[in-house]
């Protein structure tokens, strides 16, 4: 992620962690775009129990927004928590202050596959100036997440999480307010938004790496072959959610034949693209009078 501040986001996976020797494991980046020279980072305080479950903050990629006086970066990870930092000087001082962390929004099962936060965070400003940041969640929600003011139906499998960028009534910084939850999204890619409409896909993948499933330091587990992992019913599907309270607009039902493999959306000259796992690809767009 390109920031309109002369930087470049990344956030990073599993491994060492020791600054002093350039090591910087599950933790957000910044460098100058110029040079790629590292200019500033964040760590959560909590970065052992993200290396020791592999909740690692690599599964995801940062959005860069700006709202009001701040420039402003956020991320998550399968922990299942979402980070909102200055992009300025992402964790103050000691690099692991950010200005908000959300509440444990899924993964209550403390689990390296298919649960929590994975793909890419989004934002947009409407024409209120509102500024909104969007979020694909694996799983359920968590008993531990903050409660919405919109939700639009059972979500077991995933959903998108919206949430709005406002201030702090205490410190006047910014902070995630909970404004709606998605219905049943079934491993959900990060959404592109257009004209006030989010397109988000539900990729139907299964997202199990192991037999057993569970948390990372649980022993002997046995992978998924690679014909265990195709052998998936599931379908790609479509939908189109208004932007300010997640209402489906449209879904795409049974028009793509088989699951997708975080292939993520394209959108140009109003129409949206999606590839499925068969390499086929598909074109959505408005019908014609």
């Amino acid at each position: 992620m390109v920031g309109k501040n002369g930087r470049i986001y990344a956030a990073t996976g599993d491994g060492p962690f020791d600054p002093p020797t350039g090591e910087y494991s599950n933790t957000i980046l910044a460098a100058s775009l110029g040079d790629l020279k590292l200019c500033d980072y964040y760590t959560p305080t909590n970065w052992r129990d993200i290396l020791r479950y592999d909740w690692d903050l690599g599964c995801t990629s940062p959005v860069w927004f700006a709202h009001q006086n701040y420039h402003l970066l956020s991320a998550g990870g399968k922990e299942g928590v979402v980070y909102l930092m200055d992009a300025d000087s992402l964790g103050d001082k000691d690099h692991q202050t950010p200005l908000y962390i959300t509440p444990r929004l899924a993964n209550d099962e403390n689990t390296f596959e298919g649960k929590g936060v994975w793909g890419g965070l989004s934002a947009w400003r409407d024409l209120q100036d509102q500024t909104w940041v969007y979020v694909p969640i694996l799983g359920p929600v968590s008993k531990r997440a903050p409660k919405f003011p919109k939700t639009n139906g059972p979500n077991p499998h995933g959903s998108i999480m919206a949430f709005k960028v406002a201030l702090d009534g205490a410190s006047k910084k910014p902070i995630l307010e909970p404004a709606w939850i998605s219905g049943e999204l079934n491993v959900p890619e990060p959404v592109v938004i257009a004209n006030g409409i989010v397109w988000a896909l539900s990729n139907g993948e299964d997202v199990r790496q192991t037999k057993e499933g569970g948390i990372i330091s649980y022993q002997n587990l046995t992978l998924l072959t690679v014909e265990q992992r195709k052998d998936n019913p599931n379908r790609a599907v479509l939908y189109a959610l208004d932007a300010q309270s997640g209402k489906v607009l449209y879904q795409s039902d049974s028009v793509m034949d088989t699951w997708a493999h975080f292939g993520g959306l394209a959108l140009a000259n109003g129409r949206v693209y999606v590839a499925d796992h068969n390499s086929q690809i598909y074109c959505f767009g408005l019908k014609g009078k």
